[in-house]
Parts: C-alpha cells; structure tokens; sequence
C-alpha cells in the first residue's frame, strides 16, 4: 500500500521524509510506520538515501535530495551558474546556500552547502520553486557567489539582467561592495549607447 500511494505522487515528488510517507499514506509517523518503511528497505521496495529520506528508485532528483538534506537552503552558486553558461568550468557537485557550512556525499553525489546570514537565506526574492526544489535565479547565484567569496571572474555575464542585480543586492544583500561590482560589470558589458 505505501509504495503504490509513493508512486502516485512520484510525478512531482521524487523524495519522501519519513513525515511526508506518513501524511501521503495518511498514517501516523509511528513505530508501525518506521517498521513498515524498514521492511520495503529491506525488499529493495525503497531506496534508503540519507537518516529519514527515501525514494522509490535511483530515478530521483538530486536537488531536491539536497533541499531535503538541509533545509532551509536552496541550489545556488556553481550549481546554477554552470546550468546558465555563466562559468564554463564543469562542476560534478551541487552548491546550495543553507544556515551552515557542510559538505554531504550521498548515492555518490557530492552536496556543498555554504552558510549565509539568515536575513539573506530567508529573502525568497530571487528563488525559484521548480517543482519541489528551491533554486537561486542567475542574478541571486551570482550574488551569492560575490556575498560569500568576493569578486570573481564569470566567463559570461550576457544574460545577466543588471536590473535585478541592482534590486536583489538594495533589498537582500545592502552591500556597497557588491553595489561597486554590479555599476562596474554593468558599464563593461553592456554595450555603450552611440
């Protein structure tokens, strides 16, 4: 019964916490409830990721494995900047931006969180819900990147929306600093009016 009520709501949902099973089983999170997933485990039925994190095949979503192992946080930094073109250094990793420092391997892939402020991983401005998982938009990812590690070299910044740099850095991060590098990447690349 609790894999086929799983495999009803994989479409969307691709990892289960031990809560989560119970609310979709409609069930109690109880000992009859942990002996039950431990047997479906045991049977190859479900997949064991991390302590209270499960899926019903290998088929699952990484990022939102890594929401899941740390929450709050969500993909950010490399992650993102590689998906939208803007460093072309491949990353086998997944960063994501969390209340601590940690580096997490699990089924063989490598998680890195880096703690922000909690003012700054709070804002949602500039997160995307896709689906389940909660990701930076490239102009945050870069933010973050330039917040935690200073000024940095990105390969290509064409796509960057210099606009929103301006109104994420005002309303999330307030940092002169990061204010400096937007009025000077800005004038750089983007071309100059005739």
């Amino acid at each position: 019964m609790i894999i086929k009520k799983l495999a009803v709501n994989k479409g969307e949902q691709t990892v289960f916490s031990l809560a989560e099973i119970a609310r979709i089983v409609g069930v109690k999170a109880d000992k009859n409830l942990i002996s039950a997933v431990s047997y479906y485990v045991k049977s190859g039925d479900l997949l064991r990721l991390a302590k209270g994190l499960y899926a019903l095949d290998k088929d699952y979503l990484r990022y939102e494995l890594g929401n899941k192992l740390r929450t709050p946080s969500y993909v950010s930094l490399y992650t993102v900047l590689q998906n939208e073109g803007v460093v072309f250094q491949p990353y086998t990793s997944i960063f994501l931006v969390s209340f601590r420092s940690e580096i997490r391997i699990v089924d063989g892939q490598k998680f890195v969180y880096r703690k922000i402020k909690d003012e700054v991983l709070l804002n949602p401005l500039g997160i995307k819900s896709e689906g389940l998982v909660a990701m930076a938009s490239l102009e945050r990812a870069i933010l973050d990147k330039i917040y935690l590690d200073g000024e940095e070299h990105f390969d290509n910044l064409r796509s960057v929306n210099w606009n929103k740099m301006e109104e994420l850095n005002e309303q999330v991060y307030r940092h002169k600093n990061i204010n400096k590098y937007i009025k000077e990447m800005r004038s750089y690349v983007e071309p100059k009016n005739a």
